[in-house]
């Protein structure tokens, strides 16, 4: 397994799944790696590069319309969605008999016999164009002649494609796949609602096996690819679909394969794939032979939120299905951008490299300030206070004594930082008395109740990330 061969954004060791289990590995052990038959090679779940915390979406919010309850980009189709209701029903009647699940009998196969039918008409609504092209397809009709009845149409332009090299379903014949606008609700140069249509041979006839919802606020839908991304031999439909609903837009990616015992095309990624602000880019960057989709998020500058930082989300084959893997971070540049990573780095217990970021937060000239008021005091005394809890963890009781001493003596009365002095006071008065850490805990906490200026300052930079009482004193 070779190491991960693009260039870092971060300049220090990352944080993996390993850090919990007092060991990491290289980023390669954490995309996927390629044996003789696809295996899990991660934790369901997202890890983070140093310098980063996990913070997806990293768009703005969704709209309730929009949200995780909102329906699938896709929907089944008959005959598939007869197969998927008789698996439901077969389904449940075996488990109240307690006898074996007999998988529905659905496959793809016998294409119709190639003829020289006269193209279509223009059907009366985009609701009817499914039918229309099942028809001329069924009746023999040429894809090439497909395409120029839907230009005709209007309903192919720039964007929109019609597809037919690539076999989805393991049949031998190659399925046919349309995006295509609706003509009655296209504007040019804008975006534009349109669908996504998969034809295949069933019984001597095409059928949709797989069709995007149809509405005015769903967008055509991207391809992004068709083949083979998890080498298990098998062509996968990659698509990205923008939805848009109250003046907000988001883009969700789906990656699609078909399920033989089903009989319909089913979701690999578990989780939605939000893309909204983002570039969707798909390759083999560790080289392992499996393809991860990765989005790269540049956020729009928003002085009521923290300053833009560039990342990018990777989703990786685990064996099963495609799952967030990492979250890489451009270097910091600015100094709350260098807090939350040392933060990020403390939750991970990696007290070394949390002490030194945190360090680099109090002195390092050259990290930049953004909005807040009395940025640079208030966020090196937090750093301060923090680092002295993270020497308090690794066992470095005199160290950690001597930091709460500094931070005293670097914010007295009066000063714009007081209230995390008076915090860090009460933690090393309470803790050399009782010698409890969750209780010089519960007395420092109460201080910073007192003077919600500590919490404030470190909640000026938008809703990314949130601080609590529990931030000021984590034992």
């Amino acid at each position: 397994m070779r190491a991960f061969p693009i260039r870092l954004y971060t300049p220090i060791a990352l944080v993996c799944l390993a850090l919990l289990l007092g060991a990491c590995g290289s980023i390669g052990d954490w995309i996927g790696q390629r044996p003789a038959r696809p295996t899990p090679t991660l934790a369901p779940f997202a890890t983070a590069t140093v310098g980063g915390r996990i913070s997806v979406p990293l768009t703005t919010s969704t709209p309730a319309a929009l949200s995780e309850t909102s329906p699938q980009l896709g929907q089944i189709v008959a005959p598939a969605a007869t197969a998927t209701a008789f698996a439901a029903t077969v389904s449940a009647a075996t488990a109240a008999a307690q006898m074996p699940f007999l998988p529905p009998q659905f496959d793809v196969g016998e294409c119709p016999p190639r003829g020289n039918p006269p193209p279509p008409p223009p059907p009366a609504s985009f609701s009817q164009y499914p039918e229309a092209i099942s028809l001329y397809l069924s009746a023999g009709g040429a894809t090439t002649v497909l395409e120029a009845a839907l230009r005709a149409w209007g309903a192919i332009r720039e964007g929109a494609v019609v597809q037919s090299d690539t076999d989805l379903t393991g049949n031998g014949a190659p399925e046919i796949i349309v995006t295509a606008y609706d003509p009655s609700l296209y504007q040019a140069g804008a975006p534009s609602a349109g669908q996504l249509l998969i034809f295949g041979c069933v019984q001597r006839a095409y059928r949709l096996l797989y069709s995007t919802v149809h509405g005015a606020e769903n967008m055509l839908p991207v391809l992004h690819r068709v083949g083979d991304m998890n080498g298990d031999a098998r062509a996968e439909l990659v698509y990205s679909q923008r939805l848009c609903a109250a003046s907000t837009c988001l883009t969700r990616v789906q990656i699609l394969s078909w399920s033989e015992l089903l009989g319909q095309f089913r979701p690999l990624n578990l989780l939605p794939i939000d893309a909204t602000n983002g570039r969707i880019g798909i390759g083999d960057p560790d080289g392992d032979g499996v393809l991860e989709l990765f989005v790269t998020y540049n956020p729009p500058l928003d002085f009521n939120a923290a300053p833009p930082r560039r990342s990018t989300v990777y989703w990786d084959w685990d064996g099963a299905h495609y799952v967030q893997a990492l979250i890489e971070l451009e270097p910091a540049v600015y100094r709350i951008h260098a807090l939350h990573d040392a933060d990020q780095l403390f939750a991970a217990q990696n007290w070394r490299d949390a002490i030194r970021l945190y360090d680099r937060v109090r002195d390092d000239p050259n990290l930049l300030a953004w909005s807040a008021l009395n940025e640079a005091t208030m966020l090196r005394a937090y750093a301060t206070l923090r680092k002295a809890y993270a020497q308090l963890a690794a066992d470095q009781r005199r160290a950690a004594n001597a930091t709460l001493e500094l931070l005293i003596a670097e914010n007295p009365p009066a000063t714009p930082a007081e209230g995390y002095a008076l915090i860090g006071r009460t933690f090393l008065e309470t803790f050399n008395r009782r010698r409890d850490l969750a209780r010089a805990c519960e007395a420092a906490r109460g201080i910073a109740q007192a003077r919600p200026e500590t919490l404030s300052a470190l909640n000026s930079y938008g809703a990314a990330r949130r601080y609590t009482l529990e931030d000021l004193c984590p034992f």
